[in-house]
C-alpha cells in the first residue's frame, strides 16, 4: 500500500508544528533561574504537551474523515 503525497505532507506538517511548539517551553526550562521560574516552565511544558495531544487527536480524526481530495 502506498501513501499519497497529501498524507505525507500532513504528517510532516504535524510533526513540524509539534516540534516548534515544544521549543519555547524547553527554552524556558533551560533558562529557569529560580524555583518559581522552574515551576512555571514545567507547567508550561506539561500544558503544551496536553494541548498538543488534544489538537493532534482532533486533526488526525478530521484528516482521516476528509481524506485526500481527488483532482
Amino acid at each position: 500500500m502506498t501513501t499519497s503525497k497529501p498524507r505525507t505532507r500532513f504528517w510532516m506538517a504535524l510533526a513540524t508544528v509539534n516540534g516548534l511548539t515544544l521549543v519555547y517551553p524547553i527554552i524556558l526550562l533551560r533558562r529557569a533561574g529560580s524555583v518559581e521560574e522552574n515551576l512555571f516552565a514545567a507547567f508550561a511544558f506539561i500544558g503544551s504537551i496536553f494541548l498538543l495531544v488534544v489538537l493532534d487527536a482532533i486533526s488526525i480524526v478530521v484528516a482521516d474523515t476528509v481524506g485526500p481530495t481527488k483532482r
